[in-house]
């Protein structure tokens, strides 16, 4: 079901005219984590702060982190995309929270190295990656990994 819709490329998302595609990397040359800001920047805050008239608000928890990979699609194009996948922050939080460690910032370093882990060790050797690329309506040039498709790698 999902093979159908892969693309070679990013570049070929964006001739087509798409805003979402899957691609297959040619070559992923790493995984990369950055530290980012550890609180909502105040347009950020403003949107989480609105009232749903429905449901009670509820503070989300921002992930002082990006995760994402380099890679070169199989055009021959070199990316560097993080990874804005609920999935992947999800990992990072039950990683995070599930730790013995007494310190946060020891939590977080345990947390940080189950993600690259799972991402770099077990993803790159073990699972056949496909990356599903999107772009937001305001930046329509700038394409992210917004999922990830990790079928087990079947080795011939």
């Amino acid at each position: 079901m999902v093979l159908p819709l892969e693309f070679k490329s990013i570049r070929e998302i964006k001739e087509q005219g798409k805003s979402l595609g899957i691609i297959k990397p040619q070559t992923i040359k790493k995984y990369f984590c950055n530290e980012t800001e550890r609180e909502w920047n105040p347009k950020q805050q403003g949107i989480l702060d609105q009232l749903d008239l429905f449901e009670p608000s509820v503070q989300l928890d921002k992930i002082p982190y990006n995760f994402g990979y380099e890679f070169i699609s199989q055009d021959g194009d070199k990316h560097r995309c993080t990874i804005s996948d609920w999935e992947i922050q999800q990992l990072y939080r039950n990683c995070r929270d599930r730790s013995n460690e007494t310190s946060m910032e020891n939590k977080e370093k345990e947390a940080l190295e189950k993600v690259r882990q799972k991402l770099e060790d077990e993803f790159l050797t073990k699972k056949d990656l496909y990356f599903i690329m999107g772009n937001l309506k305001s930046h329509k040039n700038s394409f992210m990994i917004i999922g990830i498709f990790y079928p087990p790698l079947i080795k011939i």
